[in-house]
């Protein structure tokens, strides 16, 4: 099962209380998209139900989704009418080269076991000079959600993740910052803002506070 397909089960509950439990990192994301979205292609991939799409809405732009929860596609077909929705998976991106002037991605990259090969598909869709921003769980909180012993920051392992106060268990694999800050990455794309932050939703290891997710926000070289 790819890693987003485990929405399908939950998509209700977790779209019921997405919004109220990640405002800390909705927030940050969104103080990122402060650049002109009138007229432009813009894909959220990842989309999950649809909510970050339903507030751009207003911005003038060509909006599409891709997920791979089916479930998650339908309550973001019924939050936003006017967006074109696909079902697909983030290593094979279901639109043509040079499609889009911006991607999107927040909670979902993370989920795939191989960021790579998602790099060069958002690389291949977007045009010269296209935005790629995306929030990720941050390698530090997965390490430390890790319960086996020693743990092994560098060796990939399926975590699990309480979010929402305990309410649902999501299974991630762990990433390092190299795979995300990755030699093709660094070659492809100038990097202009990166964030670190904490989110009330998430687990909290033995009561300490440390950097739930990141944000990167680049521009795709000419």
């Amino acid at each position: 099962m790819q890693g987003s397909e485990q929405y399908n089960p939950i998509a209700l509950q977790y779209s019921e209380l997405f919004a109220d439990e990640n405002q800390l990192s909705i927030s940050a994301y969104f103080k990122h998209i402060n650049y002109p979205l009138s007229g432009k292609k813009v894909l959220d991939l990842g989309c999950g139900d649809g909510y970050d799409l339903s507030l751009l809405a207003k911005c003038s732009a060509s909006l599409h989704g891709v997920d791979a929860s089916e479930e998650m596609l339908r309550l973001a077909k019924q939050k936003n009418p006017q967006a074109e929705f696909k079902h697909g998976y983030f290593e094979r991106i279901p639109y043509a080269d040079h499609t889009f002037d911006v991607v999107l991605s927040k909670w979902a990259i993370q989920t795939s076991a191989n960021i790579a090969p998602i790099y060069q598909e958002v690389h291949r869709v977007l045009k010269p000079q296209g935005v790629f921003q995306f929030l990720v769980s941050h390698p530090i909180r997965t390490f430390l959600e890790k319960k086996k012993h020693p743990k092994d920051y560098f060796k990939q392992e399926m975590v699990d993740s309480h979010i929402f106060k305990g309410q649902i268990v999501v299974r991630d694999p762990s990433h390092t910052m190299n795979e995300f800050l990755s030699p093709f990455f660094l070659q492809h794309f100038d990097l202009i803002a990166y964030e670190e932050g904490f989110d009330a939703g998430a687990e909290k290891v033995d009561g300490d506070t440390y950097p739930i997710f990141f944000i990167i926000k680049a521009i795709k070289r000419s």
